[in-house]
């Protein structure tokens, strides 16, 4: 006898054998008691959750002769004809490869002839959301008056893909991914019966990595099996699944927590080689971030840079996106690390200046005092540059250090990008006058059609970013979103084309957002209160004129934009930080 593979040869053939959907079990097992059997079933949900092996459980003990308490005996005629696949009256239709108005016309034809050797006809049709749409329109009549002696059974993994004229004339049973202890228990019971020699690890790995699926988890046990002719190890299972090992990912952690840009490099290298897949890599670090995470606040761990953690953690959410839109791998993924190790050391930097300028307040040197009070007041005309309710023009800040300090000379960039900010403004100035219930449920009513356009060359990353946002109100055409970090916040001004393009595309008008995080949106909300019990009403600003004035101010500034009052302060902060630098406010 040919070789049969573990998934098909440990396929639940009863109700009693199915694990990880209590719930749908239940469901079957009163209908059949009850004889409230419906004319048409929809199973959704995620691959390898058991759709079909249920179809073929109900198809076999509606029609089982001795039927007890809602399970097949398993041993009539009825039961063996379909336990052997050879029953007539049971029909399987691929809709992925006959997904044609000619396949569901011929079920149309012979739906009204009698079953053969059944009680009842059953036809069950995988991958339904495959069908075209004459397909499904040919199906609709046939599927909400069906003869008596006929059940459809349709099975889906997009349940969204199938028109609500489909769904409406089905009872509908969602099947969840199945929990690791069911995926492990069931796996345990399969290594046993074959004798196979695994640890316990080993079977928590392969369920873990199936997410939620028993089909793909029970595959990769077969395909270990084939591997392996003695004990299966954990190297085995890393090996065969291209998996970096824990120590190994820790390792790449604090590889980059670190900043060693030319051991990443080679860390990279290596694993790429090695032919590890970047994208389960990606994923592994994420969860290892996550354990470390609930780690620190469960436990009060204080061993890990929290922030670090949390930070990094957003990044390689957005590498896991880029990956999978991408064909170059192993740029993608160098160059995402690279620039978060560039945009952390400058965020260090900044902060380490600050540092440094409050230590020197306390130098009693009078030279340093001088120094000390004029980079304070330069750096205070800077400041009243990127006031956010000023609505001044961003600043480009450059810092150089002392010429005659011993240390060599460096120079770093840090971009205050108040645009956005002044933007922010209008746009949450604007949304408050136009403030409407309405507009905000609809809004919140129609924000799943993102989904839609998550996979979209175009506006994918567009479309995650706003799927993770919470919609706090809506004007007659503004938007304000808020999240939990401002990394996240900043990201949003990355995207903002991209955004209030995909926008338009689903909602059909303009509509221009702000990007606040929490905390922002809680002063920005108490502010509108209180203006409003003070009788301070909201007036409506333009957007693009207000841009456009700005515009007109900074041509009137000189062409060299060296034009500086004769200040001694001023004087003192070119030598500091160059003509470039500064910037003062007539």
């Amino acid at each position: 006898m040919s070789y049969q593979t573990l998934y098909r040869k440990y396929r639940p053939s009863d109700l009693d054998d199915v694990s990880g959907q209590s719930a749908i079990v239940k469901i079957i097992k009163n209908s059949l008691k009850l004889n409230r059997i419906s004319h048409a079933y929809l199973f959704c949900g995620p691959r390898g959750t058991g759709k079909t092996t249920m179809a073929r459980i109900l198809a076999k003990n509606i029609n089982c002769l001795n039927l007890q308490d809602g399970i097949a005996c398993g041993k009539c005629k009825n039961c063996i004809s379909i336990l052997n696949g050879n029953c007539p009256d049971i029909i399987e239709l691929d809709a992925a490869s006959n997904n044609g108005v000619d396949e569901i016309r011929e079920i149309k034809n012979k739906v009204s002839l009698v079953p053969t050797e059944l009680k009842y006809k059953v036809y069950v049709i995988d991958e339904v959301h495959m069908l075209s749409s004459g397909a499904f329109n040919a199906l609709l009549k046939t599927l909400e008056e069906p003869p008596e002696h006929v059940i459809f059974i349709l099975a889906t993994t997009d349940v969204h893909k199938v028109p609500v004229t489909i769904i409406s004339r089905c009872q509908c049973l969602d099947f969840h991914r199945v929990r690791e202890d069911d995926i492990i228990h069931r796996l345990r019971y399969i290594c046993e019966s074959e004798n196979i020699k695994i640890d316990d690890e080993i079977l928590k790995s392969i369920a873990n990595l199936s997410d939620g699926g028993f089909r793909d988890a029970i595959g990769m046990l077969d395909k270990l099996v084939s591997y392996s002719d003695q004990k299966i190890t954990l190297d085995d299972f890393e090996e065969l699944n291209g998996i970096v090992s824990i120590e190994k990912k820790k390792e790449f952690l604090s590889l980059v927590e670190n900043g060693e840009i030319n051991k990443i490099i080679e860390f990279i290298d290596f694993i790429y080689n090695c032919g590890k897949d970047l994208v389960i890599f990606s994923q592994d670090l994420m969860v290892l971030c996550r354990n470390m995470i609930i780690n620190y606040y469960s436990y009060e761990n204080t061993d890990c840079d929290i922030e670090f953690l949390l930070s990094f953690v957003e990044k390689m959410d957005e590498i896991a996106i880029a990956l999978k839109e991408s064909n170059n791998l192993r740029i993608i993924f160098e160059t995402k690390i690279l620039s978060f190790i560039y945009q952390r050391n400058k965020k260090s930097y900044n902060t380490t200046l600050k540092n440094v300028s409050s230590e020197s307040e306390n130098n009693t040197d009078s030279e340093q005092i001088k120094y000390d009070t004029n980079v304070q007041n330069t750096m205070k005309m800077t400041d009243d540059n990127i006031d956010v309710d000023s609505h001044m023009t961003s600043q480009k800040k450059e810092k150089s250090f002392d010429s005659n300090s011993e240390s060599a000379e460096s120079q770093i960039d840090t971009h205050a990008d108040t645009n956005f900010s002044e933007r922010n403004s209008i746009i949450i100035n604007n949304c408050f006058y136009s403030a409407s219930k309405d507009k905000l449920l609809h809004i919140k009513n129609s924000w799943n059609l993102l989904n839609d356009y998550a996979l979209d060359n175009k506006y994918g990353a567009a479309a995650c970013y706003l799927s993770d946002a919470t919609i706090r109100a809506s004007g007659s055409h503004e938007i304000i979103i808020t999240f939990d970090y401002e990394s996240v916040v900043s990201r949003g001004f990355q995207f903002n084309t991209q955004i209030e393009q995909l926008l338009f595309k689903i909602f059909g008008e303009e509509y221009h957002v702000a990007y606040l995080t929490n905390e922002e949106w809680e002063i920005e909300k108490n502010k509108y209160i209180e203006n409003k019990n003070n009788g301070i009403n909201y007036q409506y600003l333009d957007l693009n004129s207000s841009f456009k004035q700005k515009e007109s101010v900074n041509k009137n500034l000189n062409e060299d934009n060296t034009a500086l009052p004769d200040n001694s302060i001023v004087d003192d902060a070119i030598k500091l930080f160059g003509e470039n630098m500064v910037s003062v406010n007539e």
